[in-house]
This record gives C-alpha cells, sequence and structure tokens, in this order.
C-alpha cells in the first residue's frame, strides 16, 4: 500500500522597498516633466494628498471604499531630500535603529501563506540567433508580455542552450544540433547568479548576494567565442535584485535598498534608561547621517587589477516622494542599452516599500504595499489597519533611449498575488487584488478586478468588480483582451469569468466551482483555457498535480471539458507537484502540447522504500480534449526506488526548463540537459555535466 510522503509547501517573502537612480558618473537631471501637481521642498511634516472619488459600476459584491490616490513629487534639492530621510527616520528610529530589534517584526517581512505561481501570456520570447547559418525554430523563455523577455536560468538563441541549474555558480554552453548535444564551455562566474538575460553576443547575470547587507552584482559575459565566455564587465549596487526585463536591446533592472553605513547602537544592559539611551544614541547618528547613507551605492569592479570605481548609484535629484509616506527604502529603475554594455546606464526612482513588477515594452509599473509601522500598533490595530490594506502603484515610461520617466501613481485595496494582477489594455491598468494583506487572510477576505486610467499624475480608478472569492484569495489570474479569467481557492477553485470591455462597468459574467485550484493559467484557443495546479478534496486538502481545460465560449458558463491527474499512475497517496505552480517560465505550449515537468513520489509499504518518478508531461490539447502523449523522463523509463544506483541521480534531474529546438525537446536539469523528439517521443542521450 502506497502512502503520502511529502506534503506541499509553498511559501515566498514579501520583498520590500523602492527608489530611483543615476549613474556612470553621469550629469543628473530632473526624474521628470511631468510630476505631481504639488513640487518643491517637501521636507516637512505629513504630505498633502490628492483625493480622488471611486467610480461606480457594476459590482458583484460589497464594493471598497473611496480610496486616496497619491501621485508622486520631485524635491527642490539635494538638501530637501536628505532633509525628507532625516525627519522620517527620526520618528522611527528606536533602541535597536531602523531594524526594531529581535523581537520586533514588520508586515512586509512576514511569509505568504501557501502562494501560488501566476499564469502568463502565450507569446513566447525568441533571442537573436547566434549564427550566419540558417536559423532553427526554437521556443524562448515562457514570458508575460510579448516583446518583453524576462530573465530566467535557462535561455537558448537555437543554437546554443545557456544554464545556471548547476550549482548556481556556473554558466554551462551547450551546442545543440538534431539531438546532438556538445558541452562546448563552464564558466566559473564567482557567484550565485540568480537569472540572466541574453542579447545577441551578450549574457547579463544577475543576483544578489549577502555581505555585511544586500548587493546587487551584474555580470556582463561576453559570448562571441562560445567555447571561450568571457566576464568583461562586473558592476554591485546596494540592495536587492527585484527582476528584471529586456526590450529593444535595452534591459530595465529594478533594484531595492534600504539605508546603510550606520553602526546603530544597541541598549547596554537591562532597563528603561539602557532602552532611552540607545535611542537618543540612534537619532543623533540620524541627524548626523548624510544620503550616502539613504541613496545606494555601485562599485565598478577593474578586470584588469586596477583599482574599483565607485560612486553614488542614485543621484538626488531624480530621487521622487510619494504624497503619503511610504517607508525609507529606494526602489531604482536602471537602464542599461546592451549594445553598450554595462558601463553607463539612466535611471530613476522612488522612496517607497514595494514588491511587484510589471512591464510593457514601453512601460515599467511597480506596485508597493502601502508602508505601515506594524511595531507601534496593537493587537486590535493591526486587524483594522489590515482591513485597509492597499497597494500602491507607480508607472514609468521606459519607451525612449534616455532616462525612465515617472508617470503617474494610484492605489487600490488588497494586496497583488505578483506580476500577473496587472494587465495593461487600451491605456488602462487592470488590477486583480484581494482585500487584506496576504498575510493577515480572515473569512471576510475578498477579492476584486479594478481599472486604471492615466489622468495627469494619478491613476484614476473608472470602475472596478467586487465579490471574488468571499472567504478565500487569488490563487492565479488570466487576462486575456477585454476580458479576465480569475481563480481563488481555499475549499474549492471558483473559476471567475469578467467582462471588462466597459472600463466603468466591469461585470463578472459567469463563476465554475470545482475541487482544487489553478494556479497557472494559460489560454491555448479563443475559447479555451489551460490550466495547472492541484487536485483538492471538497474539504479544501491537496490530494496531487492535475491538469484541466476550460471551455470559456459561454462566459456565463465556463466548464471544465477536461482533466488529467499527473503522473498516469497517480493515486490518492502520492505526492506529485510542478514548478510550474511557482513559477510560469517552467510551462511550454508548444504546436498544441503542453509540456508541463513533474516529480511524484511515495512510499511503497510492501517493498520498504520511497519511489521518485521526475519528467515532463507532454499534453495535447486536441479536439476539446486532453491528452497525454507521453512521460518524458530525462533519465529513466520510469520510476526508481531509493535503493537503485539511479536515486541519487534522478533527484539531480528533475526537469526546471524546457525547449523545443528543431522537432525536439530538451529538459534542462541542474545535472544535465535530456533531449526527446517531439514526433515519436524517443529518448536521445542525456547529456551529464562533470562534478568539475
Amino acid at each position: 500500500m502506497k502512502r503520502l510522503l511529502a506534503s506541499t509547501v509553498a511559501a515566498l517573502l514579501l520583498a520590500s522597498a523602492c527608489g530611483a537612480d543615476d549613474g556612470g558618473g553621469q550629469t543628473p537631471t530632473t526624474a521628470s516633466a511631468t510630476t505631481s501637481a504639488t513640487t518643491g521642498d517637501t521636507t516637512g511634516g505629513e504630505q498633502p494628498i490628492t483625493t480622488s472619488g471611486t467610480a461606480t459600476g457594476a459590482t458583484a459584491g460589497a464594493g471598497g471604499p473611496v480610496l486616496v490616490t497619491v501621485g508622486l513629487r520631485t524635491f527642490a534639492s539635494c538638501d530637501a531630500i536628505l532633509s525628507y530621510y532625516i525627519e522620517n527616520a527620526l520618528e522611527l528610529v528606536g533602541p535597536y535603529g531602523l531594524d526594531g530589534g529581535p523581537s520586533i517584526y514588520r508586515g512586509d517581512e512576514m511569509v505568504e501563506e501557501a502562494m501560488a505561481a501566476a499564469e502568463s501570456d502565450a507569446a513566447v520570447a525568441t533571442t537573436s540567433a547566434a549564427s550566419s547559418q540558417s536559423a532553427p525554430s526554437f521556443t524562448g523563455t515562457n514570458v508575460q508580455v510579448a516583446g518583453v523577455d524576462e530573465a530566467d536560468l535557462v535561455k537558448t538563441d537555437g543554437f546554443y542552450i545557456y544554464s545556471l541549474l548547476d550549482n548556481r555558480r556556473r554558466l554551462r554552453i551547450v551546442e545543440v544540433n538534431d539531438g546532438a548535444m556538445n558541452l562546448l564551455s563552464t564558466l566559473d562566474v564567482g557567484f550565485e547568479p540568480r537569472e540572466m538575460l541574453l542579447y545577441e553576443d551578450t549574457l547579463l547575470l544577475v543576483s544578489t548576494e549577502y555581505r555585511v547587507g544586500a548587493v546587487t552584482r551584474i555580470a556582463q559575459v561576453d559570448i562571441s567565442d562560445r567555447g571561450s565566455p568571457e566576464v568583461v564587465a562586473d558592476l554591485s549596487m546596494d540592495g536587492v535584485y527585484k527582476g528584471s526585463r529586456l526590450s529593444g536591446g535595452v534591459a530595465r533592472v529594478v533594484i531595492n535598498s534600504g539605508p546603510v553605513g550606520i553602526e546603530w547602537e544597541h541598549p547596554r544592559g537591562n532597563g528603561l534608561r539602557a532602552e532611552q539611551e540607545a535611542i537618543e544614541a540612534n537619532r543623533e547618528l540620524v541627524r548626523r547621517s548624510t544620503l550616502g547613507n539613504w541613496l545606494p551605492a555601485y562599485v565598478r569592479a577593474d578586470l584588469d587589477g586596477g583599482a574599483p570605481e565607485w560612486g553614488q548609484l542614485v543621484e538626488c535629484s531624480n530621487v521622487l516622494a510619494p504624497g503619503v509616506f511610504s517607508g525609507l527604502n529606494t526602489l531604482s529603475i536602471v537602464m542599461f542599452d546592451l549594445s553598450e554594455g554595462i558601463g553607463d546606464w539612466t535611471s530613476a526612482g522612488v522612496v517607497a516599500e514595494g514588491d511587484t513588477i510589471y512591464a510593457t515594452p514601453e512601460t515599467v509599473y511597480v506596485a508597493t504595499s502601502r508602508w505601515v509601522d506594524w511595531r507601534a500598533l496593537s493587537d486590535d490595530d493591526v486587524r483594522s489597519e489590515s482591513r485597509g490594506y492597499t497597494t500602491l502603484i507607480h508607472k514609468f515610461d521606459t519607451s525612449t533611449a534616455g532616462r525612465p520617466v515617472y508617470e503617474a501613481s494610484g492605489e487600490v485595496e488588497g494586496f497583488l498575488l505578483n506580476q500577473f494582477s496587472m494587465d495593461e489594455y487600451d491605456g488602462d491598468l487592470r488590477v486583480a487584488a484581494t482585500s487584506g494583506p496576504s498575510w493577515w487572510w480572515t473569512e471576510d477576505s475578498e477579492s476584486h478586478v479594478t481599472v486604471l486610467r492615466p489622468q495627469g499624475d494619478l491613476l484614476e480608478e473608472v470602475g472596478s468588480v467586487w465579490g471574488l472569492g468571499e472567504g478565500e484569495r487569488i490563487f492565479s489570474v488570466r487576462f486575456m483582451g477585454p476580458d479576465a479569467y480569475v481563480v481563488t481557492f481555499r475549499q474549492v477553485d471558483p473559476l471567475y469569468a469578467l467582462d471588462l470591455s466597459d472600463p466603468a462597468n466591469p461585470e463578472v459574467l459567469g463563476e465554475l466551482k470545482i475541487p482544487g485550484f489553478s494556479s497557472y493559467l494559460h489560454p491555448v484557443a479563443d475559447d479555451l483555457i489551460l490550466g495547472v495546479g492541484q487536485d483538492a478534496s471538497l474539504e479544501g486538502r491537496v490530494e496531487g498535480l492535475q491538469v484541466s481545460l476550460f471551455d470559456v465560449s459561454d462566459p456565463t458558463d465556463p466548464i471544465r471539458v477536461a482533466q488529467l491527474l499527473l503522473p498516469e499512475d497517480y493515486d490518492p497517496y502520492m505526492y506529485s507537484w510542478s514548478p510550474v505552480q511557482e513559477d510560469h517560465r517552467a510551462f511550454l505550449y508548444f504546436q498544441d502540447v503542453a509540456y508541463v515537468p513533474y516529480q511524484a513520489h511515495w512510499y511503497e509499504d510492501d517493498q520498504g522504500f520511497s519511489i521518485l518518478d521526475v519528467g515532463v508531461a507532454a499534453v495535447e490539447v486536441r479536439s476539446g480534449d486532453l491528452v497525454l502523449e507521453a512521460l518524458l523522463r530525462p533519465l529513466e523509463d520510469g520510476p526508481v526506488g531509493e535503493d537503485d544506483r539511479s536515486w541519487n541521480r534522478a533527484w539531480r534531474s528533475v526537469p526546471e526548463r524546457v525547449l523545443v529546438i528543431d522537432g525536439r525537446l530538451y529538459s534542462v536539469t541542474s545535472s544535465g540537459i535530456g533531449v526527446h523528439d517531439t514526433t515519436t517521443w524517443e529518448r536521445g542521450v542525456f547529456l551529464e555535466y562533470p562534478e568539475r
């Protein structure tokens, strides 16, 4: 008899921050010609705000409150921005500095519960061919927006596969040709890149290192000679890497940085006197602080062995702040023209806490959780504050070769799931959110979709629809032209079909309630949506990986027309899961076939050991049905037991990314690359990386 070996665990840390920048020793300019109606020295006291009424319209439940909509503001001078930091920090600093000490937490540092991954657009980004030979047919990274590439652990140009999936310190370059593979080179980059962008003969490797504080590191790798890649530039910046996008050869990198270089005093001994002395000492440190303590620095290494160049990453003249205080972090949007490398850059930013990025070819939206000093609140105040939790959204124009330009800001109630909670359509921004903060899930939580429209420097609400999944939270969102599909979950999985064609009056047309949930939605036809997620009992207990097909031809009555439980010999005592549930980039849909990486494991009582099965499920969408074509295992013909010599090898060969190049599927793992023919499903030779 089989029994469950493991249970699902999915938790992400809510990131915080927001800021600005200039760089490369360039002369600073004002951040935007289009700024808030109120400008000038903003150093004193509470900042004024502009109030915007909430449009009435069709709702599917209780509507949200009238929200305060806030534009950003520029500062009159560097002294003004320094005064802004100091005056706000003086109100917040405590006996342990601005961190609050070991027993104090902040809401944006809490672990989110059961965070599901996003869905992504059907668009597949492709990169330029790297050779003069005939260009192959290949798939790129599964991205949210067509024409906007996203950084990932694996990239291809159709001739080569570039992977960071080894031990994350090595870049592997593999030549592919008609299913044959050749490991051309291995580059130890000296740090652990989180992901990379590919542009022509350049790879941009980006990561966050934790030294004394968080540092974002970018390495530019010249791959013009694939057999001998070389790091040609190395740039470090204060702060945590939040994400990047590539469009038209311009990389847009977003970094969140906090105050640096202040050695806070701590209480020396017990008692109130020790606390008060530490507070006064820390207030004095704040008063004596400089811009260098608040705005991030950069260090550009001299790869020839000379002294590094360093300076201020963010010029104070390019820093803006919301009209409502949003924290003391700086979210920097840094733009690099990759045809010129990372030696020079332009940037802009906001002083605020933040976490979510959405980008089109011309714009970047940064969603920032409204800053709250949770330390100062009682339990009752936390509950009250949680009910009014809101998210600020800032829009930047990145369409020109110059610096990013701030355009507008708006606000919605609740929290966003991830980048796919936002979508731009006909100039409007549609936003799906769940009321309350993500870490304070209540019985009266509900979700909504709000439409924001730029009006001057404001993103003003023109319509909203509420009542989605009362007592539940959003698990996935899919915007498709004038329509939207939202999945919420707590015990059953309501799939809501919404009509957003009239932005002032969005409405829910229909809903489907079934057990389980889809944490990723992917359109496969005008009226068919494929979902990847978990089956569940009527009580809400997850029971294994499932792929669903939804018919939305009648949006008033969406139906599930097909369901597959994976792998094919699935039973309730097996635990199965897919990385697609947490990362849309793990999914691939190509020529009517969905490729879903999976892993399953269970315990065999009669054998006395665990069983592991890893591979890629090839699921064809055929005549409104789902057909499991094959389970494509990189190494073995079937599951392996822990007593098998292949057990450890199989664990290291879990597919994390899949690519199709000239009719062959490549399954990229941390130990090597598997290959299958997409016509016969025949497995080729597994390319296993050497240990060193």
